[in-house]
């Protein structure tokens, strides 16, 4: 499940380098908040502390409620590292990282 969130995420990046209504930019907002929180929330449960400050400053950096005003040259800079980030981390991911927390010697 993750993994496609991140592809969704990564490819909404990608679609916002082109000439796109205003709408598509409006909502890609709302994705983009929606699922750096889900990643954030799911790297919490996992306890990895990086990936927790990792989603969670994206969360705030793609925030549509509160936006943070960045000149336009800036923001294609920050997409461009996340879209890197994001292939990086889809590519380098553990397969199941849920396993780890499981005890094996309960009886």
């Amino acid at each position: 499940m993750n993994q496609l969130v991140k592809i969704l995420l990564t490819g909404t990046l990608i679609l916002c380098f082109l000439s796109m209504p205003a709408l598509f930019y409006r909502v890609s907002g709302y994705i983009l908040f929606v699922g750096f929180l889900w990643l954030a929330y799911d790297a919490f449960q996992r306890r990895d502390q990086i990936d927790v400050k990792i989603f969670a400053v994206l969360t705030i950096l793609y925030n549509p409620f509160f936006i943070i005003p960045l000149p336009h040259f800036l923001w294609l800079i920050v997409n461009i590292l996340v879209i890197i980030g994001m292939i990086l981390n889809i590519l380098f991911a553990e397969d199941n990282p849920y396993e780890d927390f499981t005890k094996k010697d309960d009886r």
